[in-house]
């Protein structure tokens, strides 16, 4: 996270009021999905609310971070998810085309079963600038333990392989990179998966990630999970001086871990992104930082502060 570069401008005589402009990090589309991913924390630990985010708020939040910072909204990823698959909203094609339109460079992570042709063809119509597309396992039952739905596997990564040649097709500049989730297979497999997908035209690179959960059911990681004590050393975190979370309701959450809205900064229904960025929350939230004192539930829980 960065944790050595120095803070971002604050006005004087108060640390906690900033300078400088924020970026939007996530805009979850929506939060229902029909996958139960065991690596996510929406499939046993999400209590909130279901919807679909509505495109004039969707709007205003781009056209609102185009306005106060342009450089980094072109440069910057912003991911148009947060907890939830961005392929279920009805209209979310039109939200990844606005957002390319206006100069943001739109993101996404899928997964490939949710890849049919008119989905695929409309995803490329509205010209993202990245996407990860989950491949899990190397089977039906490895695919069905990662991600919860049986009998999917082939079919995933067939989807995989026709959008490919449809990007190829549309001379598509959009950067794929393949991501896969390594929960117990030896390393001659994981690469033989790493030599297969880098090798085949349209895939820029290929990731493993480490087989984690969001709640202790992994050994290396426990991620807001449970009441502990405030960590004894000295904390440090980017987020709070550098970026916001927009969930589909439009409640601001200070990091893309807040998978319940632990900590709401303010709402962008009723609030511009400026009056949340140094509004009383996220104000609250960098004195605790600054202070060396962090004990609010959502970060008070999180490995990542005690690395």
């Amino acid at each position: 996270m960065d944790a050595l570069a120095p803070l971002p401008t604050a006005i004087p005589g108060d640390p906690t009021v900033l300078d400088t402009p924020f970026s939007v990090f996530n805009i979850e589309l929506t939060n229902r999905c029909p996958f139960r991913c065991v690596m996510c924390a929406r499939t046993g630990n999400m209590t909130r609310p279901q919807g679909m985010m509505d495109f004039g708020l969707f709007r205003k939040v781009i056209d609102e971070y185009v306005q106060e910072n342009p450089k980094q909204a072109a440069k910057a990823d912003c991911w148009l998810h947060h907890f939830g698959e961005s392929l279920v909203h009805p209209d979310f094609d039109r939200f990844v085309a606005y957002a390319s339109a206006r100069g943001v460079s739109a993101a996404l992570s899928l997964n490939p079963l949710m890849l049919k042709r008119p989905t695929a063809l409309a995803l490329l119509r509205a010209r993202p600038a990245k996407l990860y597309l989950s491949i899990d396992g190397h089977d039906d039952a490895s695919f069905e333990r990662i991600r919860g739905v049986a009998g999917a596997y082939d079919t995933s990564v067939r989807n995989l392989l026709d959008f490919l040649k449809l990007k190829k097709s549309f001379k598509s500049k959009v950067q794929v990179i393949v991501s896969m989730i390594d929960f117990g297979l030896n390393g001659d497999s994981i690469a033989r998966k790493r030599d297969y997908w880098s090798s085949l035209d349209g895939v820029d690179a290929f990731f493993a990630k480490e087989f984690v959960t969001w709640d202790g059911n992994a050994p290396d990681v426990n991620i807001l999970a449970g009441n502990r004590p405030p960590p004894q050393d000295h904390v440090t975190c980017r987020f709070p001086w550098s970026r916001l979370t927009v969930t589909w309701d439009g409640d601001v959450v200070p990091c893309c871990y807040d998978y319940d809205k632990r900590y709401v900064l303010g709402n962008v229904a009723t609030q511009s992104l400026r009056e949340i960025w140094n509004g009383g929350p996220m104000r609250s939230l960098r004195r605790e930082f600054l202070d060396n004192r962090v004990s609010n539930p959502l970060c008070q829980n999180c490995d990542y502060l005690r690395a």
